[in-house]
């Protein structure tokens, strides 16, 4: 709710359109996640990570007229290693897509191909053989369906009243913060495994439901307005991992993408990408195993300094909860990052 007070403050105020000279940089890296029509209900914590294709076909659409060139990834690094060439060239956006949804391909890749658009897929290999979990779309679904839900925690259980929405998004809440701050990966993992058995939850057939498989991302990868990017094997929260551990997940992705699709992921993003998962560790052995740009989860536009920090690029969210062009713009216009960055441009630490 506050960010959306911000947002708006800034676009009617005019002070977006005002700041964009000079806060807007050189180009921006759009993130999506699901593109699907869904029911935003007074419980789905999860809603923001979907956009309805209407609205990116919409965004598309007013962004070209207003004089963006949508480019690649390969792009968007040649247009940082080159800063005197993009100075005469349009403002750029890329499209970026992770996990792998089958709705990526069901419903976004109509509207990429329809309008020329390249884009970029981060494919988890985990996620793609149904080995790993959408772990926290199945807690989500779990709370949902129950009253009330038992978690067994290592040091004993934990009761969680949810019988209203109110109760079901605090116990959500309580229990993604518990989950991501307080436990390992294989703990979290082993937590939501346990839950999804309790009660009756095939979380492996929801995976294999939603993520695209092997043989979709091989055709995928024939079309030549798409890039598939590396994204790690379990999509595992990297700065949780030990060095070795977080570079085997970073390499075998990559290694298994190349092996199953015939070429090399040049790029990755890191999975959840805020700061605590994602940091100085992370981009510098994303730049140490060769990819040639990393993305994260932080938001902010791209500058040229960005050159020097090829694998700790920002994205800008396009938001379920902020589906309105306002939003867009005033994110495009790189004035909610100064704002947030104390006026400094990169966000990299």
């Amino acid at each position: 709710m506050l960010r959306k007070i911000l947002l708006n403050g800034f676009y009617f105020s005019g002070l977006q359109a005002a700041t964009a000279p000079v806060t807007q940089g050189i180009g921006s890296i759009l993130m999506l996640h699901h593109v699907q029509n869904i029911e935003c209900k007074p419980f789905s914590p999860n809603c923001h990570l979907s956009v309805s294709p209407e609205f990116l076909d919409a965004v598309i659409l007013r962004l070209k007229l207003e004089g963006y060139e949508f480019v690649s990834m390969d792009e968007v690094v040649d247009r940082l290693k080159n800063p005197e060439a993009a100075k005469s060239e349009k403002p750029f956006l890329c499209v970026t897509l992770d996990d792998g949804y089958r709705n990526n391909l069901e419903n976004a890749v109509p509207i990429f191909r329809r309008h020329e658009v390249p884009y970029t897929i981060y494919v988890a290999p985990g996620l793609t053989e149904g080995k790993h979990t959408l772990w926290w779309e199945d807690l989500e679904i779990v709370i949902a369906s129950r009253k009330k839900v038992i978690v067994e925690f290592p040091d004993g259980p934990a009761t969680f009243i949810t019988a209203t929405p109110k109760q079901k998004l605090q116990a959500y809440k309580a229990l993604i913060h518990r989950l991501v701050l307080d436990s390992s990966e294989p703990q979290q993992r082993q937590i939501i495994a346990d839950l999804c058995v309790k009660y009756n939850h095939d979380a492996v057939a929801h995976a294999k439901s939603s993520i695209m498989t092997w043989k979709m991302l091989q055709k995928l990868n024939k079309d030549p307005l798409c890039t598939l990017g590396a994204h790690t094997i379990g999509h595992f929260a990297l700065a949780k991992l030990s060095r070795d551990e977080a570079i085997q997940e970073m390499s075998n992705s990559r290694a298994l993408i190349e092996e199953k699709t015939g070429k090399k992921a040049k790029h990755f993003a890191y999975p959840y990408g805020y700061p605590v998962a994602a940091a100085e560790r992370e981009f510098e052995l994303a730049r140490e195993l060769g990819f040639e740009s990393a993305v994260t989860t932080r938001h902010g536009v791209v500058y040229e300094d960005h050159e020097k920090h090829l694998c700790a690029l920002p994205r800008i969210s396009v938001n379920g909860s902020h589906q309105s062009m306002r939003y867009i713009h005033t994110l495009l216009s790189g004035l909610p990052t100064r704002v947030k960055n104390a006026g400094g441009k990169l966000d990299i630490a």
